[in-house]
């Protein structure tokens, strides 16, 4: 056999492998992560432990978008961190006044705080904008209809995410009960967020974006699922 011949075969073969790629590898590696996550905070010997993983688990995702981000330029790094701080000063006015999403407070799970609010949670407002804007950005939709999708996805996250927090010890409510008016907060802010960056016509490419959202979605979804049982 031509060794020639042998050699083009065997890479033929590694290409048409579905996980051949950097990204599709590192896609294993976080469903494999968030699976021992899910089976880990379902159980009360483990649980606690875990919990403390996650504002490490949030900044290595925001880390991994930011690797496979194409192209970096000035305004995008304006941008990004435009909406990391304005989520968490706007965070920041609803912990103390109580008027932008409700009455609630942040618990120790997600990190150091600053004025009671976690630095985490901005960084976690410019991840899910990132995520939703590069999702609908992949649609024909016309910049209006993006911008209302993409706003419904984070309060249809959210609404998944909410039960979760409170079971995760991240934050909760006072009375006990999630107000309507945070879901419309969630609605008002993302479409300020979203409209930013069309405004400023951001484009990018990111080829783990969706799939990363895909699996904290799931992440998020399977532990909602299963504290409804437990």
């Amino acid at each position: 056999m031509n060794p020639l011949s042998a050699l083009s075969r065997q890479n033929n073969m590694n290409k048409t492998w579905p996980f051949h790629t950097l990204e599709s590898r590192i896609m294993i590696i976080l469903i494999i992560f968030y699976t021992v996550g899910i089976v880990s905070l379902s159980l009360p010997a483990t649980k606690e432990y875990i919990e403390l993983l996650t504002p490490y688990t949030l900044l290595m995702n925001l880390v991994l978008l930011f690797i496979f981000h194409r192209p970096w330029k000035t305004l995008h790094v304006v941008l990004f961190s435009v909406i990391a701080v304005t989520g968490f000063l706007v965070e920041v006015a609803g912990v103390y006044t109580g008027l932008v999403f409700g009455d609630y407070q942040y618990y120790h799970t997600l990190g150091i705080r600053l004025f009671d609010t976690p630095l985490i949670i901005g960084i976690n407002w410019l991840m899910l904008i990132y995520f939703v804007y590069h999702l609908t950005g992949l649609t024909r939709m016309k910049r209006t209809l993006k911008v209302i999708a993409g706003s419904l996805l984070m309060v249809a996250y959210d609404l998944l995410l909410e039960p979760v927090a409170i079971r995760m010890n991240m934050w909760d409510w006072s009375g006990g009960s999630i107000p309507v008016q945070n879901y419309v907060a969630w609605f008002v802010i993302s479409i300020v967020f979203l409209s930013l960056l069309h405004l400023f016509k951001i484009r990018f490419e990111n080829k783990i974006s969706p799939g990363l959202f895909a699996v904290q979605a799931g992440f998020i979804l399977s532990l909602n699922i299963i504290y409804r049982f437990i």
